[in-house]
């Protein structure tokens, strides 16, 4: 079969649609094998339904989700056997036509076309793939005014962005024959940075007024960041560095992408330090995320690998910390952001803290210095 026969496939995907909403597992289940496959997880083509896949799939589903989604990995690891490319190897002495889900008992693995395997396994025909999955997901615009609001944005800022992204910025590019696509059409990273790079191009005269071309700017640099966070952007360049890095051997590979993705022995450390999220002890590990204090980016060979710079936190809590809306003091009291709309709709509040060791205090001197928002 040939690229063009999966990246079809890819793109019109049987998925359950209510109201509009397209459910996004199957897409968050496949781009969490191209990920695995890509960090030099999945070698061969055996897909095992374990930790790692479904910590994968929660990353990616929750930039995708909606409400009354549910963070269930086992339904599409079973029901993607219905698109043709992806199958599943049943336990011995199980009866196929017998099972009706996902099970360990009854199901050993999943496969995939070997064709399709040689794509994923490949750095350019994997992104083909990943830009094919997007098109599947309705509802970028909530998608996008959603990130608004997780990142800070004030209401007025989220509906003047959105109205922005939907109808003015495409009619702009129409006018001046940009693109005739619409923005909330365009979902692939490296196409709209491409497109963007044409905007820069064009001249500030070219807008009406100088009020509108610092809104356009600024919504054309916020969707970029939207897609980034979207398509994983950093996460794939950092994780592809180390796997070029000539200086590391296999082990350290693995060891590094391991701790960058939050996994491996690095999440293990964490969750023996904390016990739990390190703000609200909640102790069911699954629904931690484990981060670096100081970011991955800035911090030295050394401390990307030191467990005391890094939190086990729960989702909301992990974006905001990340995002710079909170930090602690060198009491470990929660320090909040001013610019941080409605943190109790996220369930920050000024009584959190967390219990800090004097090992803590350099990471989050940077965090204070360098990432807070509310210096």
């Amino acid at each position: 079969m040939t690229l063009t026969h999966y990246t079809d496939k890819f793109s019109n995907l049987n998925m359950n649609t209510k109201d509009g909403h397209k459910s996004p597992h199957k897409v968050c289940m496949l781009l969490a094998v191209m990920e695995l496959i890509e960090f030099g997880v999945i070698t061969t083509n055996r897909i095992e339904f374990d930790a790692q896949l479904k910590s994968a799939f929660t990353s990616y589903f929750n930039q995708r989700r909606r409400d009354k989604d549910r963070d269930t990995p086992e339904n599409p690891f079973y029901h993607l056997k219905s698109e043709g490319f992806w199958h599943l190897a049943y336990q011995p002495g199980v009866d196929p036509a017998a099972v009706t889900g996902y099970s360990k008992k009854n199901v050993s693995h999943a496969f995939l076309d070997d064709e399709l395997f040689a794509f994923m396994q490949s750095p350019i025909t994997r992104n083909d793939l990943k830009d094919a999955l997007n098109q599947n997901l309705s509802g970028l615009a909530f998608l996008y005014r959603q990130w608004l609001v997780d990142t800070g944005h004030l209401p007025e800022t989220v509906e003047q962005y959105g109205r922005v992204v939907e109808h003015d910025l495409p009619l702009w590019l129409q006018q001046q024959e940009l693109t005739d696509v619409p923005v909330l059409e365009i979902k692939s990273f490296r196409a709209f940075h491409e497109l963007a790079m044409k905007i820069n191009q064009t001249q500030k005269s070219q807008v009406n007024d100088s009020h509108s071309y610092g809104v356009f700017s600024a919504v054309i640099h916020s969707y970029l960041g939207f897609l980034k966070d979207f398509t994983q952007v950093e996460l794939q360049q950092d994780v592809s560095q180390i796997m070029g890095d000539q200086h590391l051997n296999e082990t350290e590979k693995e060891i590094l992408v391991n701790t960058r993705m939050g996994q491996g022995t690095y999440r293990r450390q964490l969750i023996d330090l904390w016990q739990g999220c390190a703000v609200t002890g909640y102790r069911n590990t699954q629904m931690l995320v484990a981060s670096h204090i100081k970011p991955w980016r800035k911090s030295t060979p050394d401390e990307k690998l030191d467990k005391y710079n890094g939190l086990l936190l729960l989702a909301n809590l992990d974006k905001a910390f990340d995002r710079g809306f909170i930090t602690f003091d060198l009491h470990g009291k929660i320090m909040i952001a001013g610019c941080l709309a409605s943190p109790q709709v996220l369930g920050i509040h000024e009584e959190m803290s967390v219990a800090l060791l004097p090992e803590h205090q350099k990471y989050l001197g940077f965090h204070r210095g360098e990432l807070f928002k509310g210096r």
